[in-house]
């Protein structure tokens, strides 16, 4: 949105940020957060209602472009209905969709229904396009966001922090959404205890985004030892300041092969979540960082796995090899990091105009 300037109006879901840079609000981007089956299938009728209302608000305005971001599902309902509502209108925009469905862990199919809802994909990384180009959708490589971040070393993150330059830490990082959060928060807790008893002077320090918070202190309130990393745009910061991390699967594992910080990845859903993920999903591709190294930089630990005795164990390898880390950074750059790479913001913009311009 900085990148088009003055020269595009938006609207639609947005947050704060995306507020802050000019986004004519239609919804809070907190709607469209759902995490599991369970909970999708509860929201279901709230979540058609504004898809609905989007699918109005867009054939009366009549905007050049329309731009789904991520919310895979959501989104791919959404393009449809508002492809129906185009045609019914005698009107056509492109609609774009940023960040591919994960087809490479589990359901490849979803790449032909991709391409029959969206006009163009844009795609986090390189690997992508291949999946999508041999059913006619047009698709961009625009990179992840994550590679145009300073990363700072470990020192500058603890003096940044102001933490300890010597004292040994560990990251706890439960997820940003409240299902995560609930689910592996107390788990973390206990293992960071455990801990304690063999690394007395070890520190925990618990990076938190705004969604979060509150539940996060509350679950807190016995434990001062444990530092809150507040603030967005400090999850990076935190990551880089550790020595270990245990750490919830997502994006997250991405940013912590960046900074260099080795661990145990872990997670944890409702049941019907996990008895459909493991029908669908190729186990082995979860961790978003294994993937892109093709090769296990990180342990795995899902569901009843997920217990002090392993997460301690993991955390105690991490902490006596303190080359893991910097080995682990030196893989992701090498196989992941884009030899030539204009920004993020840049190649998306570059990408949507086209599309405006071929309509």
């Amino acid at each position: 949105m900085r990148e088009f300037g003055s020269s595009a109006h938006f609207f639609g879901i947005g947050g704060k940020d995306m507020q802050a840079a000019g986004l004519d609000l239609i919804a809070e981007q907190d709607a469209l957060t759902v995490i599991g089956f369970g909970a999708a299938l509860k929201a279901w009728p709230r979540l058609s209602r504004l898809a609905d209302h989007l699918v109005a608000e867009i054939v009366a305005r009549r905007p050049d472009a329309i731009l789904t971001i991520d919310s895979k599902g959501f989104s791919l309902r959404f393009a449809r209905r508002l492809k129906k509502a185009m045609a019914k209108a005698g009107w056509h925009a492109p609609i774009l969709h940023l960040v591919a469905p994960t087809v490479w862990a589990w359901g490849r199919g979803r790449a032909k229904s991709f391409a029959a809802a969206f006009d163009r994909l844009l795609c986090l990384f390189p690997f992508e396009p291949a999946y999508f180009t041999p059913h006619g959708l047009k698709t961009d490589y625009v990179g992840h966001p994550l590679f145009d971040r300073k990363i700072p070393t470990k020192a500058e993150a603890r003096k940044a922090l102001g933490l300890n330059q010597k004292t040994p830490i560990v990251v706890l990082a439960p997820g940003s959404r409240k299902g995560e959060v609930k689910r592996l928060l107390p788990s973390m807790m206990k293992a960071y205890d455990d801990l304690k008893l063999e690394y007395p002077s070890l520190t925990a320090i618990l990076p938190v985004s705004s969604y979060v918070e509150q539940l996060i202190t509350a679950y807190l309130a016995d434990h001062s030892d444990i530092k809150l990393v507040s603030g967005d745009n400090n999850m990076m910061t935190a990551l880089a300041a550790g020595d270990a991390g245990i750490i919830c699967s997502g994006t997250a594992t991405l940013e912590a092969s960046l900074a260099g910080l080795s661990g145990v990845i872990i997670y944890d859903a409702d049941w019907l979540s996990l008895t459909l993920g493991r029908l669908v999903m190729d186990m082995s591709k979860v961790v978003l960082a294994n993937v892109l190294a093709n090769q296990p930089l990180y342990p795995f630990l899902l569901a009843k796995q997920v217990t002090s005795q392993a997460m301690c164990h993991h955390v105690k390898m991490a902490l006596s090899d303190t080359q893991k880390g910097p080995n682990i950074a030196a893989i992701i750059n090498a196989s992941a990091r884009p030899k030539q790479h204009s920004n993020f913001a840049m190649a998306s913009v570059a990408a949507i105009k086209d599309a405006l311009k071929k309509g």
